[in-house]
């Protein structure tokens, strides 16, 4: 009976452990796994639109340079006209060769100062075999190695004019490897004609593998026949998706298999040029970082159930023995037979039972003693509480009636009782529902009660001036922001300078902020000083000198946000200017 006992126990603590352990971090990793992988996919997307746009506007810099070409070779009339006239003539004359060479020449300077320019071909229709070229100058088709462009000119539509191409090259006949150009065409308007422009592709290629942020990311870019003229991915990876399918999708965002996988894949076009900007990234990579969540998880899992299995086994000997025991305590009392001695300690709650079992048998006469002497310690713990509840109003009362008999000795009202009155007013607003939100009305109001105190104890030290828009009475501000900044520039800026002074405070609002200043023309503070004051208000650091402006600034903080607080300006022996800037909330309607 005592072993199948102790098998309950067991299992009752083997589950229960397994259920606290075990089912938090089920939860706990598959929601993460799901939240891991939705975030992933939504960066993915975000991404790869941010960079397929980036890169759209890095290529369509690119392209607009043939824009530029067509001004200078095409619309400018004087310089295609010149052109024009150099090719068909067969005859040099000393004023042709120089104007060649300085056509050759500005040719030459856009390959010369952007590098992944190759090279700029100006074909005249009426110039028969010859064209310009920035490398060569005046040159023939018959005599030069690339001449392919020249068969895709005359092969396009008469109306078609820009279209572009991936062509490769030999610059010469011993080359291994042929030179990989994408090429663009521009249709002159003006003459008949052709510009062309060469690109190195692996300069762009080299821009679109330093802005992917995912090594297996890959970009490709379809001119509007769907010719893939750029890319970052390797060959293997084109040669088995298929593009036909991609390129058609009406899709920005999609998932699409092929034989090597499932692809994720982000789409952007260009409207001017019908290119098409793809992002394809494979979707095991969604997978990557939440697989290791669950291997975490399988592993703290596995932990979970060795340490559940350890503290069922340890609780449950524990228990059972401390139960064992207290059985046979209650069998010696029944029967009669000498209990065993006391602990002097408690460990645990078994503990804690056997000892209140001895007491209840052996000494309960003890036992009626301690509990008139923790009765007589509720008592007294009682009485120190209630004498703990002070109410503030004791404090308004007894102001209150130090008013009353200041006014009896004097007959009437005097300094001394509007100091109290103004006093008890000033402490009833700060003590009363601090956390409330007031008007800037009424803050005022109750400032001026503070600052009636302080003109009738600095008579005739300095005036204050109010300088408040209407239409900003009503906003709400929380309580005491007005009153600590005062307190300081009497303190620190007033009460040091000799003669008579002036505070103004301003409040004025501009859209959906209120602007708040109060500026003194005292003292001033040392740059010294106002370097550490502002220091400590950045590391929101206290400082006993002036509590009352930290004080200010983490409550305004604390309330509307860390971009809010108090910004100082002084400068010594001119004053003080203390500013704040919040949100303007108007007070509403009851």
């Amino acid at each position: 009976m005592g072993q199948s006992l102790k098998k309950r126990f067991f299992l009752k603590n083997l589950a229960l452990f397994l259920i606290l352990l075990l089912i938090p971090l089920i939860v706990y990793g598959a929601s993460s796994i799901v939240l891991t992988q939705n975030e992933l996919k939504n960066n993915i997307n975000t991404n790869s639109a941010s960079i397929l746009k980036q890169t759209k506007e890095t290529i369509e810099l690119v392209l607009n340079e043939i824009d530029q070409l067509s001004l200078v070779y095409d619309t400018n009339a004087d310089i295609g006209f010149e052109m024009d006239a150099i090719l068909q003539s067969n005859s040099a004359t000393y004023e042709r060769n120089a104007v060649t060479k300085v056509i050759k020449g500005f040719m030459n300077a856009d390959p010369s100062a952007r590098p992944y320019i190759y090279s700029i071909y100006v074909y005249y229709d009426s110039a028969g075999s010859r064209f310009f070229s920035s490398s060569e100058g005046i040159a023939n088709l018959n005599q030069v190695s690339d001449n392919a462009w020249y068969a895709s000119y005359r092969n396009q539509a008469a109306d078609k004019t820009f279209w572009t191409e991936a062509r490769e090259i030999k610059r010469a006949s011993f080359d291994e490897k042929p030179l990989q150009l994408l090429t663009i065409y521009h249709r002159m308007s003006s003459r008949n004609g052709v510009i062309v422009l060469n690109i190195l592709p692996h300069y762009i290629e080299n821009i679109l593998t330093s802005i992917t942020p995912l090594s297996d990311q890959s970009l490709l870019i379809m001119n509007a026949d769907d010719q893939v003229i750029f890319q970052n991915s390797n060959t293997a990876l084109l040669q088995d998706i298929d593009l036909n399918r991609i390129s058609k999708s009406p899709l920005d965002f999609f998932t699409m298999t092929f034989a090597s996988g499932s692809y994720i894949i982000s789409k952007h076009e260009s409207d001017r040029y019908g290119w098409k900007y793809f992002s394809i990234v494979p979707q095991h990579t969604l997978y990557e970082f939440p697989s290791k969540l669950g291997k975490l998880m399988l592993m703290l899992l596995a932990a979970a159930y060795v340490i559940g299995l350890g503290l069922a086994y340890f609780i449950t000997r524990r228990n059972y023995r401390q139960i064992s025991r207290i059985v046979r305590i209650l069998d010696l009392a029944e029967n009669g037979g000498p209990f065993p001695q006391m602990t002097t300690r408690i460990k645990d709650e078994y503990s804690y039972i056997i000892n209140n079992i001895l007491k209840t048998f052996i000494e309960h006469s003890f036992l009626k003693i301690a509990l008139s002497e923790k009765k007589f310690r509720m008592q007294a713990m009682e009485l120190t509480a209630l004498q703990a509840q002070i109410n503030p109003h004791f404090l308004f009362n007894t102001l209150r009636t130090i008013y009353w008999k200041s006014y009896g000795l004097s007959g009437k009202r005097n300094e001394v009782s509007d100091m109290i009155e103004n006093l008890s007013d000033l402490l009833d607003y700060s003590l009363s529902k601090p956390e409330e939100r007031v008007t800037l009305e009424e803050e005022i109001r109750r400032t001026i009660s503070y600052t009636d105190i302080q003109q009738i104890r600095y008579k005739d030290q300095f005036d204050l001036v109010w300088d408040i828009d209407d239409d900003v009475n009503r906003y709400t501000v929380i309580k005491l922001i007005l009153q600590p900044i005062i307190e300081n520039s009497i303190y620190h800026g007033i009460r040091e300078k000799e003669g008579k002074s002036l505070i103004k405070v301003k409040a004025f609002a501009v859209k959906d902020r209120l602007h708040i200043s109060i500026i003194d023309n005292g003292a001033g503070i040392a740059p010294e000083n106002m370097k550490i004051i502002r220091e400590k208000l950045k590391d929101s650091e206290e400082d006993s000198e002036h509590i009352g402006l930290f004080n200010t600034d983490k409550r305004l903080k604390l309330n509307y946000g860390e971009e809010y607080g108090l910004q100082i300006r002084s400068k010594p022996g001119w004053g003080t200017a203390v500013s704040m800037v919040i949100p303007s909330t108007p007070m509403r309607k009851a």
